[in-house]
C-alpha cells in the first residue's frame, strides 16, 4: 500500500487542541466542523477533504493499519534521536515521520495488533513513552517524512510482533519520566566535580543531564536552576548565551530527551514549502516554512501595510504578484506598535475583522523575555498556524549591532520554525536613505548587524525610488536564496500600497510634490477644517514618525501651514473636506 493509496481511503479526520476535563487533548473533527468518532466510519473522510479545511489532519488506525508513537524521543532541528528510539524506528522499516511538534515520531505500518489487539503504552527506555495502537485510535499526521524510512506504509507484521514483545517485557513504570541509566546521585556528583566522561566529551549532552538533575533538586524553579548551572563546573563562554540556557531549560522542563544519539541523524526529507510559490521550477519561492525571513525598511515605507494584506491573501489561497499560494493561517506578534494603532491601519487597508483577531500584542513582561521562549509558547498553543509575523523584531533585541547576539537569536527562531514546520517572518528597520546614497546595499542594508541579512532566507527590502520626482513611489525588492530577485513599484492609494509603474527620472525641472497622493492627506482634510490645528491620533493609520514626516513635507509645498510648533489647515484652502487631489 502506498501513502497515496492510504490518503484516498475514508479514514482521515481533522483535529484541534482543546481542554477536556482540564487536560489538553487533540480532539478529532470532521471537515464540516462536527466531531469525528473513532468507532464511526461515517465520520471519516479522505485526506484531501480534511486537508482542504485544516492543516491539522489525522489518520484513523485499524483495518490493517497500526501506528507506533515515540513520544519525546527526538529533536527535528538536529534530526537526532535517542539511541533506543532510533534503533526501533529504523527496525520497523516502514513509513516514519516527525510528529507535529517536532519532538516525537510516528511510524505507520501494514499489520494487525498481535494478541488481544489492545493498545500498548509503556515508558521508553531512554525517551518519554511508546504507544502501539490499532482500531479505536487515530494518529496526528504531519507528512514530515524521515529519510531513513520507506516512503510508504509497509507490510511489517513480524517486526511489529517483535516490538510488542520487547515493549511488554519492560517494566510498566510511570510514563513521562526520562530514564537516565546508572546511579543519578553518582552521576550528579561526577558532573559537579567536573567529570564529563559519561557524555563522551559532549558538553551539550552534559548540560542537558545537569539541568535534568537540577530540575528535581530545585523543584523546577527556573531561576534556581539557571543560577546553579552558571555556578557549576560546566560554565564556559557558551553559557553566556541566554537563548542557549533558556532553550535547554525549557526542553528539560517540557520533558524532552536528555541524551541524544551521536550517530548520523534521521533527516526530514519532505519537499520544501513556501508561503508564496516560486514562478520558476527549481528556484526558491518566498518565505519558506522552517526558516526565518525578514522585511526591512525605514519607518513610513509601508512594511506592515504591505505584509498583512499579503498574509491575508495567503490565508485565502489567492494569487500574490502572479505567484500561487496554498491557504495557510497566520498570526501577527505586535512589539513596537499598539493594538489600537494596528486596528486603525487594518481599517485603512480595508481588511476584515478576522485580521485584527490574529494580532497578539506582547505584554511588557513578554517583551523583556527571550524571543524564542515566547514564540515557543505561542507556537505550541496555536499548532495550526503556519506563518508567524513579528512586527518590529529589532525592537525585541537587546543589542541590534552585536553580530553574535543577533546571529544567536535568529538561530533560536529558526530552530522553532523547523520544529513546528512554520515560517517566521519579521520586520526590521533600515536607514532612511536612497540606495545610491547608502553605505550598504542588498541584504546588508537591514538596520543593525549584517547577521540579519546573512541568516535570513527571504529578505524583502523597502525604500523610496531614486528618481528626484518620485519620493512617493516605493520600491519593494524580494530577494531569495536561490533565484533572481523580484522588484515591484508601489504607491499609496485609498487602501494602502498599490502596484504602480516605474517612474521616469526627470533630470531637471521643479521637484514633484511627494505629499499630494499620500492617503494621509485625505484623512487629515476629512478630519480638520480650515484654521484647525492638525494633531496626531492612532486612527489616522500611520505611526507618529510618518505623521510628522508628512507634515514637514506638506508644509514645504504649501499644503499645510506652520505657526510656531503647530501645523494648521491653511485658511486659503477653505473647508476642503473631501480633497483627494
Amino acid at each position: 500500500m502506498t501513502l497515496e493509496d492510504l490518503k484516498l481511503q475514508k479514514r482521515w479526520v481533522c483535529w484541534r487542541r482543546e481542554a477536556v476535563k482540564g487536560k489538553e487533548t487533540k480532539v478529532p473533527y470532521q471537515p464540516n466542523g462536527k466531531h469525528a468518532m473513532t468507532n464511526n466510519h461515517a465520520t471519516w473522510h479522505t485526506h484531501a477533504e480534511c486537508a482542504a479545511v485544516s492543516p491539522l489532519v489525522g489518520v484513523m488506525l485499524g483495518n490493517g493499519i497500526v501506528g507506533v508513537d515515540f513520544d519525546k524521543c527526538c529533536d527535528a532541528f538536529e534530526g537526532k534521536f535517542t539511541p533506543a528510539s532510533r534503533e526501533m524506528v529504523i527496525a520497523l522499516d516502514s513509513y516514519g515521520e516527525y510528529s507535529p511538534n517536532g519532538f516525537g515520531a510516528h511510524v505507520l505500518l501494514v499489520a494487525d495488533m498481535p494478541g488481544d489487539g489492545k493498545a500498548i503504552v509503556r515508558p521508553g527506555p531512554d525517551f518519554k513513552q511508546i504507544e502501539i495502537k490499532g482500531a479505536g485510535y487515530y494518529f496526528t499526521f504531519s507528512g514530515r517524512h524521515l529519510s531513513k524510512t520507506p516512503h510508504d506504509p509497509m507490510p511489517r507484521q513480524d517486526q511489529l510482533t517483535a516490538l510488542c514483545a520487547r515493549v511488554l517485557a519492560q517494566p510498566s513504570g510511570k510514563p513521562g519520566v526520562i530514564v537516565i541509566s546508572g546511579n543519578e546521585d553518582e552521576k550528579f556528583r561526577k558532573l559537579m566535580a567536573g567529570d564529563f566522561s559519561d557524555y563522551g566529551g559532549d558538553l551539550s549532552r552534559a548540560d542537558m543531564a545537569l539541568v535534568s538533575f537540577l530540575k528535581r533538586r530545585h523543584n523546577s524553579d527556573v531561576f534556581k536552576i539557571d543560577e546553579a548551572w552558571m555556578a557549576s563546573p560546566l560554565y564556559r563562554d557558551k553559557l553566556d548565551r541566554t537563548d542557549y540556557r533558556s532553550m535547554t531549560i525549557l526542553k528539560v522542563l517540557k520533558g524532552e530527551p536528555v541524551i541524544f544519539d551521536t550517530e548520523e541523524p534521521i533527516d526530514d526529507d519532505s519537499p520544501r514549502e513556501f508561503l508564496v510559490e516560486t514562478l520558476v521550477k527549481d528556484r526558491d519561492g518566498w518565505f519558506p516554512k522552517g526558516e526565518v525571513s525578514l522585511i526591512g525598511g525605514s519607518s513610513g515605507t509601508g512594511k506592515t501595510s504591505w505584509s498583512i494584506p499579503l498574509l491575508e491573501k495567503v490565508r485565502k489561497g489567492e494569487t500574490v504578484y502572479g505567484h500561487t499560494t496554498t491557504p495557510r493561517d497566520y498570526r501577527v506578534i505586535l512589539h513596537d506598535r499598539s493594538r489600537k494603532g494596528t486596528l486603525a491601519t487594518l481599517k485603512m487597508l480595508g481588511l476584515p475583522k478576522e485580521s485584527i483577531e490574529r494580532c497578539i500584542r506582547l505584554t511588557t513582561t513578554q517583551q523583556q523575555r527571550v524571543p524564542a521562549e515566547i514564540m515557543s509558547e505561542l507556537m505550541e498553543r496555536h499548532p495550526s498556524v503556519e506563518c508567524w509575523f513579528i512586527e518590529g523584531l529589532d525592537m525585541w533585541l537587546p543589542n541590534i549591532y552585536d553580530m553574535k547576539n543577533v546571529a544567536t537569536l535568529i538561530d533560536s527562531l529558526q530552530r522553532l520554525a523547523l520544529l513546528y514546520d512554520a515560517a517566521i517572518v519579521a520586520t526590521v528597520g533600515s536607514p532612511k536613505m536612497k540606495s545610491k546614497e547608502g553605505k550598504y546595499s542588498g541584504r546588508d542594508s537591514l538596520f543593525g548587524s549584517v547577521a540579519l541579512g546573512r541568516k535570513a532566507e527571504t529578505v524583502v527590502l523597502f525604500g523610496f525610488h531614486d528618481s528626484e520626482d518620485s519620493n512617493s513611489v516605493i520600491v519593494c525588492e524580494v530577494k531569495v536564496r536561490c533565484g533572481a530577485p523580484e522588484k515591484f513599484y508601489l504607491a499609496w492609494g485609498e487602501h494602502g500600497l498599490q502596484p504602480t509603474t516605474k517612474p521616469e527620472a526627470t533630470p531637471s525641472g521643479p521637484k514633484a510634490k511627494p505629499t499630494e497622493a499620500h492617503p494621509l492627506k485625505k484623512r487629515i482634510f476629512e478630519r480638520f477644517n480650515a484654521g484647525d490645528r492638525i494633531e496626531f491620533s492612532d486612527d489616522l493609520g500611520v505611526s507618529k514618525g510618518t505623521f510628522y514626516t508628512w507634515l514637514e513635507k506638506a508644509e514645504s509645498v504649501g499644503i499645510v501651514e506652520r505657526r510656531g510648533v503647530k501645523y494648521i489647515i491653511p485658511t486659503a484652502h477653505g473647508v476642503v473636506v473631501n480633497s483627494t487631489q
